[in-house]
């Protein structure tokens, strides 16, 4: 049992080797492996500020169109930083041209104080090369859900506590730039 295993270990390792990459028009077409890193700058829906959000998603692309993959982000919001962990799904309209028309969805949980649920959808184009990368600008908008911040400071001119509840809204829209490889 243990020959086959090896067996079919090196077959499967002389197979993705000797794949061949397919070119179409001066363009790689995507298949196998990618990762992806992405930069956010973000204005939040309720005016009140802006943020930045940073991003890795790997996965594969099952098909030339559809890439499905997992990531973490970094969301820096004034005062705090939250990390919402996803499932990623990425449809190209047309990948046989170098300028492609995208979709891409993320959705998960995001974390400080607990797991609350974290949705991305996002619309652009995706500029390939002849090589295994790409680079792409989309608009976005994140749904983050909302929830409550209590803070608890101490006042020195009454000598007691003083508890205060914040409504916090991290739901925001922006422009991203990605790379692909």
């Amino acid at each position: 049992m243990k020959k086959i295993l090896v067996s079919l270990l090196f077959a499967a390792m002389a197979f993705t080797a000797n794949a061949q990459v397919t070119i179409i028009n001066g363009v790689r077409v995507p298949s196998g492996y990618q990762g992806h890193i992405e930069y956010s700058n973000l204005f939040y829906v309720d005016g009140s500020n802006t943020a930045m959000d940073l991003s890795t998603t790997h996965g594969f692309y099952y098909t030339p169109n559809m890439f499905v993959g997992l990531g973490i982000g970094f969301h820096g919001a004034p005062g705090d930083v939250y990390l919402p962990i996803y499932a990623a799904a990425k449809y190209i309209f047309n990948y046989r041209t170098k300028v492609s028309p995208t979709v891409q969805m993320k959705m998960g949980s995001f974390f400080n104080d607990g797991a609350k649920p974290y949705v991305d959808l996002s619309f652009g184009f995706r500029f390939a090369s002849d090589r295994d990368f790409a680079f792409s600008i989309q608009a976005c908008g994140s749904f983050y859900a909302p929830f409550n911040v209590t803070e608890t400071e101490w006042d020195y001119v009454n000598d007691k506590y003083i508890t205060t509840t914040e409504r916090r809204n991290l739901s925001s829209v922006g422009l991203r730039l990605g790379i692909e490889w």
